[in-house]
């Protein structure tokens, strides 16, 4: 995960400095620029270019400046600072060519497409939006510049992002100005990497002033992810959890959620009954967190969408978010990606999924179910979930021996649209089984995803036979197998029968010459299977 700040880095010391007249030197060169470039180029004046070079600078300086006491190196003597200057220097040439470039693309785009104006941060007038592929540190005159629509007399915005932009305490007190002037409309604010490059005690103030700026609305949604602040940042956020009594939809996602941290959500969210999205995602959580993300679910009854990817429980934290989201019955979504979930757990996630009859939902990948807990879950979920679309279980460690089982189940899927079921190893037979059952389920299904199962031709063809037998087929995913030449081309052919071959998603990684390598002892039955298919 990507560190925004560095423990124990000072925040007050500024030590970068260029002499007025040489900054006023790159603006007048980058206001000449930017002048000729409209002339020679467009045939356009291009308006304000002075105004414009002048920011352009400005922002320049402050990525040079805030970095001259964020980063500590071996630095050379006498440079008075903790980088040397010859490196900020280059640092704020460097951002200054960035923004120019930028601004001579923004500026020459408005010039060819007179039908729509120059873009702006606001996406329409309730929703405000500042993220963009531009990091920018934002400085207590820059914020209020940007800003500006949010504290402009009768401003109603509901919908607020700050992301990828980074706001010392200057800039963040700029916010709380902001969000008190919307304070009647503000509903959701997105936190997420808002802080980055910033010392950690700049950053963890930062963010307490930008989270306490919230309490002046009622909050329903809040994002914190990517900020990567662990237990500290948390309690940064300690007022806004407690005082929020009507959060709905809270993300903590490659934040640092460690047990400590995991710990602290439970303690300081006030009003979990009100949760219906909770995501984490990229957090070193473990079983021990997972207890307590667990235990706040059991407090969240009207829970709707959930994911938990990639945060490192096994069986054990499986068992705990299963009892915790059994509290409810109300789960639309679910996203356990990337977990050791193993045979235990999905046991005990099986049993859950059984009471979740409105989940549409379900994202199971890199789980390592294993057979027999990949049957049972497929079991639950077509017993108990007649409303699922979506089933994701790559990587799951089906085997052929767990396929004829969740082959039987996802026959009763009667709604399904898209199923993942690669990297499993299930081989011709497993995929004509399971594209038979797609079959005598009726389902709608749109897009089918068999890459990486060992298929050497007619589990290929049966996959195609399905795709070219349903309506609105659009993704037919059979990369990384071993299918032959011949068994390419005649999937090639069906799909372009069916009028669509742009639904045939590219085969750069299937190795035919390992086709011959394959021995398959069940020719007879897949004639059978692929009978069943028959157009």
């Amino acid at each position: 995960s990507r560190q925004p700040f560095l423990s124990g880095a000072p925040f007050s010391i500024m030590v970068f400095s260029i002499a007025k007249e040489q900054r006023d030197d790159l603006v007048d060169r980058m206001a000449d620029s930017l002048a000729a470039i409209g002339f020679h180029n467009y045939g356009q004046t291009f308006t304000d270019t002075r105004a414009k070079a002048e920011e352009i600078e400005a922002r320049a300086f402050s990525v040079a400046e805030v970095a001259s006491s964020t980063t500590k190196e071996s630095w050379s003597a006498g440079t008075g600072g903790e980088r040397p200057m010859i490196e900020l220097i280059r640092l704020y040439t460097k951002k200054a060519a960035e923004l120019l470039q930028a601004e001579i693309i923004r500026c020459g785009e408005d010039a060819m497409d007179t039908s729509t104006g120059a873009g702006d941060a606001v996406g329409d007038s309730d929703r405000f939006d500042l993220s963009s592929k531009d990091r920018e540190f934002y400085t207590q005159q820059r914020a209020e510049q940007v800003l500006a629509p949010l504290m402009a007399k009768g401003a109603s915005f509901s919908k607020v992002k700050l992301s990828t932009k980074s706001f010392g305490i200057d800039a963040a007190k700029v916010v709380t100005k902001a969000f008190a002037n919307n304070a009647s409309t503000l509903k959701e604010v997105d936190l997420s990497d808002i802080i980055a490059g910033r010392p950690e005690e700049e950053a963890l103030k930062a963010m307490e002033i930008i989270t306490e700026a919230t309490l002046c609305a009622k909050i329903t949604s809040v994002d914190l992810s990517d900020n990567a602040f662990g237990e500290k940042g948390v309690r940064a956020c300690t007022k806004m959890l407690q005082q929020q009594s009507g959060i709905e939809e809270i993300s903590f996602m490659n934040n640092g959620i460690s047990e400590q941290a995991a710990a602290a959500i439970l303690e300081l969210l006030a009003s979990p009954q009100s949760l219906k999205k909770f995501h984490l995602d990229k957090n070193m959580t473990g079983d021990d967190g997972t207890a307590h993300i667990g235990k706040l679910l059991e407090k969240a009854p009207g829970m709707l969408d959930f994911k938990m990817a990639g945060s490192r429980f096994t069986s054990e934290g499986a068992k705990f978010l299963a009892k915790g989201l059994s509290a409810g019955a109300s789960l639309v979504k679910l996203d356990l990606t990337d977990n050791n979930v193993n045979q235990e757990g999905g046991f005990a996630l099986a049993g859950m999924l059984f009471k979740q009859p409105n989940l549409k939902h379900v994202n199971l990948e890199a789980t390592s179910l294993g057979p027999k807990a990949a049957v049972q879950v497929a079991q639950a979920l077509a017993s108990g979930c007649p409303q699922l679309e979506y089933l994701n279980l790559n990587a799951c460690d089906i085997t052929p021996e767990g396929v004829p089982q969740v082959a039987q189940a996802i026959s009763a899927m009667k709604n399904l649209k898209t199923l993942k079921i690669s990297e499993n190893e299930l081989g011709d037979l497993g995929i004509a089984q399971i594209c038979v059952a797609l079959k005598m389920a009726g389902c709608p299904v749109v897009e089918l995803d068999v890459s990486t199962n060992e298929l050497v031709e007619k589990g290929a063809v049966a996959a195609a036979k399905l795709a070219a037998s349903r309506a609105g087929f659009t993704s037919l995913n059979l990369d990384g197998n071993y299918i032959s030449d011949e068994g390419v081309e005649e999937v090639k052919s069906i799909m372009e029968g069916a009028g669509i071959a742009s639904a045939l998603m590219p085969m750069e990684e299937n190795d035919a010459d390992m086709a011959d390598d394959v021995d398959d002892d069940n020719a007879e039955g897949l004639d059978n299977l692929l009978a069943h298919l028959k157009l």
